[in-house]
């Protein structure tokens, strides 16, 4: 009876280490796929000038974004000269697909900046998020990715710090996330459809 439970206990134990190595093995390859995807839809939006642009022309800090689509970056420059937008999202279609949306945020007083960038799959799945934000707080730029699976499981992130004159990496600070953890808060989107402005495209289409 000792023998046949010792017995089964390893087998139990071999057989949820396998399920283990099996999990982080099928993570680790979802990974490597989503990393070529990036590249593959990288290199799509630097060589493809057409873009939809979008951005939200309400009062900075107002509690309901309101998105309006422009023709053209140039359209939108013009618009900037009489009026400040805070948030811009440039998105790449292909095949009638948005593939890549990318955000830059910012504030008035020009104290920080934000970029969010979106890697789609062709079913409208999140692969990857990948941040870079800018803050004279500290003089930090905060790099962050983060994995997505294509039902929105968190797969692996990564975070770096790096001084913002030099571009050197810098160790952080305890306090830096706790003195303003709203700076350092990214919004991101785990589906096309879940995009603010992806009615306004739509209706473009």
């Amino acid at each position: 009876m000792f023998r046949f439970i010792r017995t089964a206990t390893i087998c139990l134990a071999v057989g949820i280490l396998g399920a283990t190595v099996f999990s982080q093995s099928r993570s680790t390859g979802e990974i490597k796929r989503i990393d070529i995807l990036v590249k593959t839809i990288e290199r799509y939006t630097r060589e493809n000038r057409e873009k939809i642009v979008v951005a939200d022309v309400s009062d900075f800090d107002k509690g309901t974004p309101v998105w309006k689509l422009f023709d053209s970056e140039q359209a939108l420059d013009k618009y900037r000269e009489g009026s400040e937008t805070y948030t811009i999202a440039l998105n790449w279609q292909r095949n009638g697909k948005i593939v890549a949306s990318n955000f830059t945020l910012f504030s008035p007083s020009g104290d920080w900046s934000k970029f969010v960038f979106h890697y789609f799959r062709p079913d409208g799945s999140l692969a990857l998020a990948r941040s870079e934000l800018r803050t004279f707080e500290g003089e930090y730029t905060v790099k962050e990715d983060r994995y997505f699976d294509s039902r929105g499981r968190l797969l692996k992130r990564t975070i770096q710090y790096f001084d913002l004159a030099t571009g050197k990496p810098k160790k952080p600070t305890k306090e830096l996330r706790d003195d303003n953890p709203s700076l350092y808060k990214v919004d991101y989107f785990l589906n096309v459809n879940k995009l603010p402005f992806a009615k306004l495209i739509s209706q473009k289409r």
